[in-house]
């Protein structure tokens, strides 16, 4: 894991009941990605994940007011059930593009029969930081871990 920079950074961690491998497919699998990734009744839509560096990191969220918000970015790193680094400061192939959000590490660690999930958010500045925490990281975040922690129980 990178150094964490609580001035620019954000993280949050869970222990997921199911093991790392399904957690991974709860990520790799668009039809189950589409079923945790934002805070319900928020829905995902077309989503194009290539799990391997340089490929596409996107997908649409559709907010319940009707906003639509596209986000693209591209895989920087791939270990399936181990590791996953994405970022919107890059499009896929590396394609730089305007100002970046945030570059998230994603880590799936076996624990207790499950997964300790850690998720780091980067930030390029402060202020992007507090923006993001003001728009409700760690409640956002934390409800999609439990949205995901459920999902994944549910298959194993």
């Amino acid at each position: 894991m990178t150094d964490f920079n609580p001035e620019l950074d954000l993280y949050i961690e869970r222990h997921i009941k199911a093991k790392p491998e399904t957690v991974w497919r709860c990520w790799t699998d668009p039809k189950l990605f589409a079923e945790w990734f934002a805070p319900k009744p928020v829905k995902i839509t077309d989503i194009e994940y290539e799990f391997r560096p340089g490929g596409k990191a996107n997908l649409t969220m559709t907010l319940p007011d009707g906003t639509v918000m596209p986000l693209e970015g591209c895989v920087l790193e791939v270990e399936p059930a181990r590791r996953l680094v994405t970022t919107d400061a890059l499009g896929s192939g590396y394609r730089p593009r305007g100002e970046p959000f945030l570059t998230a590490i994603i880590e799936f660690e076996p624990k207790d029969g499950g997964t300790l999930y850690k998720a780091t958010a980067l930030h390029s500045s402060e202020e992007i930081r507090k923006r993001h925490e003001e728009m409700g990281f760690q409640d956002g975040w934390g409800t999609t871990l439990r949205q995901l922690d459920e999902l994944a129980t549910s298959l194993t």
